[in-house]
């Protein structure tokens, strides 16, 4: 499951460590991408954030903003009850500060990607690294392996969106890279399928997200400490008066909810977990197709902590699809400033509320 707590192929080892010396690669620690602090501040200064360039790995955390520069505390917004209808404050962290994929999906594919790395499970020389995704592990895997001088492999449904696979058509080596599988967001068991016949190939490494724990271990150190920062500085402006009360999160490959288990271990906090409605999985074992890309469902993760989970929330896509036509038109934005009251400042953030993002 990806976690030895040892060397297993020492030639393997030896190969990435030749690899990564012939790429001028350097893999950035986990202390490091938690706490950016203790990465040198002009470390990739100067080096475009969407390029594959090896420095880009050490922007592979939260603490960037849309330049990709350092920012003491990751980039958030504090929704007020105008837009929410709600008494509470929501607070909502960015994730297309993300360096080459312009979402934290590319902090997944390295969490999975660097243990197996480091213990010689993986060996870039001779492996191909198969990402299965519905989309942005996909092209974060892909992005990763090209930095690293490995052959990365997306396998994910033909019916997502265009836009990804214009970006993996730039990225990866070969066209025969992209596996398409039938089906749209719904569809994981058809790239299971995929995988399952391509791992036959002994040269196939799968990355399998849903059951990869460094997802979640990656996610609940990285993902986790950095939204208690955000939470932190939050409460701090307020005067220490809010209680962190609980995390919400699309369950996907369950990684970025391990953040929750994190929040939960140091502040108490209940963990919301929520999936497509026209789906409802968790709710009601249910089967459907829906177009909230980037959750995907159908199954549960392997690594996904459920009897840590304290509440299941089910959302229509024809929600999202609605927010996302407000939010990213004129006239959209026009009304919730007009008349809604909300500010405009808050307004102007809501272009960067992606799917996935």
């Amino acid at each position: 499951m990806g976690l030895a707590d040892k060397v297993v192929d020492s030639q393997a080892l030896e190969n990435s460590v030749a690899l990564c010396a012939k790429n001028k690669v350097v893999l950035p620690t986990f202390a490091q991408l938690a706490d950016p602090s203790k990465i040198d501040a002009n470390y990739a200064k100067g080096v475009d954030k969407n390029a594959p360039d090896a420095r880009n790995l050490f922007r592979v955390h939260w603490y960037n903003n849309m330049r990709g520069d350092r920012v003491s505390v990751p980039d958030h917004v504090v929704l007020p009850s105008s837009l929410t209808g709600v008494a509470s404050p929501i607070i909502v962290m960015f994730g297309d500060r993300f360096p080459m994929i312009t979402a934290h999906k590319v902090l997944a594919a390295y969490s999975c990607l660097a243990p197996r790395i480091i213990t010689g499970q993986f060996d870039p020389s001779r492996h191909r690294a198969v990402w299965p995704s519905t989309g942005n592990y996909a092209r974060g895997g892909v992005a990763i392996s090209r930095i690293m001088g490995s052959r990365g492999v997306a396998v994910l449904p033909a019916g997502m969106s265009q836009e990804r696979f214009d970006w993996l058509d730039k990225w990866v080596s070969d066209p025969s890279d992209i596996v398409r599988t039938p089906g749209t967001e719904s569809n994981v068991k058809e790239i299971y399928d995929a995988c399952n016949e391509m791992e036959l190939d002994p040269q196939n490494f799968i990355f399998n997200q849903f059951c990869e724990f460094g997802n979640h271990v990656g996610h609940y150190e990285v993902t986790g400490r950095a939204l208690a920062n955000v939470f932190e500085h939050v409460n701090k402006s307020t005067g220490g008066k809010l209680r962190l009360a609980a995390f919400t999160s699309a369950t996907g490959s369950a990684g970025t909810i391990g953040a929750g288990d994190r929040l939960k271990d140091d502040y108490g906090a209940k963990i919301v977990a929520v999936e497509a409605l026209e789906c409802p999985t968790m709710l009601e074992n249910g089967f459907g197709e829906h177009n909230i890309q980037g959750i995907g469902d159908k199954h549960i993760p392997l690594i996904h902590n459920v009897m840590n989970t304290d509440v299941v929330v089910g959302v229509s896509d024809r929600a999202t699809d609605e927010l996302d036509v407000m939010f990213n038109t004129d006239a959209g934005c026009r009304y919730l400033a007009e008349r809604k009251g909300v500010p405009v400042e808050i307004v102007e953030t809501l272009k960067h509320f992606g799917f996935s993002a």
